[in-house]
């Protein structure tokens, strides 16, 4: 779907994160995160277009909450869902705050045995539709300009999705070598989210495919 961008800065910081960044221990850092999941069956993308565009509308950000009543009360959700991100990470001993700016949901201070503070970044999804549709909706366009997991766009270095009682945490790079593995099948489908006019475009990753994802986390909150 999308060419991983590399760099000098992302490979310093894939190498000092190529572990679990919310539990680090001395095997964590011997061990590489790779991603190793089954291809789900093949999904129909016409059908999954049509569909998707009104099921996931609550998932795009409104520029204008007169667009949709609604905007307020799943604001309010999203940000409670960020408050529950952020008493998990410092319930874990990790330093996390919501920043000023928005160009990413949390600012993350991680406490890494034998190197310190490493400071990352985090974006944070409630997917309120995902337990009924046992997929995750994970955007990639947002107004026609790369955003969510897309390499392009702000590229948080953290992912938390939240899945009722349960929240899925990951690099976001392993996000996206996911959807690369599987660009045959679902990875390479985006499917509308929102109006059309915010030109919202993102993937459905099914969530036995995400359940199965080696580097990744399920945290039940």
């Amino acid at each position: 779907m999308f060419a991983v961008a590399s760099s000098k800065k992302e490979r310093a910081e894939n190498a000092a994160t190529n572990m679990k960044p919310w539990k680090f221990t001395e095997k964590d850092t011997r061990t590489l995160c790779r991603t190793n999941a089954p291809s789900p069956p093949s999904v129909n993308a016409q059908s999954t277009a049509i569909s998707m565009s009104e099921m996931y509308k609550y998932q795009t950000q409104r520029r204008d909450p007169n667009r949709n009543p609604d905007w307020k009360r799943k604001l309010a959700a999203g940000e409670a869902f960020e408050g529950r991100v952020i008493n998990w990470l410092k319930k874990e001993g990790h330093e996390a705050f919501k920043p000023i700016d928005n160009t990413y949901d949390l600012h993350i201070n991680i406490r890494v045995p034998l190197y310190g503070a490493l400071h990352l970044t985090g974006e944070c999804k409630w997917d309120i539709m995902a337990e009924h549709t046992r997929n995750l909706a994970v955007q990639t366009f947002d107004n026609g300009k790369p955003s969510g997991i897309h390499p392009d766009g702000p590229n948080p270095e953290l992912w938390f999705h939240g899945v009722g009682k349960e929240m899925w945490v990951a690099r976001t790079r392993l996000i996206q070598n996911l959807v690369e593995m599987h660009r045959t099948s679902w990875g390479g489908q985006t499917v509308p989210m929102g109006n059309k006019s915010e030109g919202a475009q993102g993937v459905l990753i099914p969530i036995s495919v995400a359940k199965k994802a080696i580097g990744t986390d399920w945290v039940t909150l």
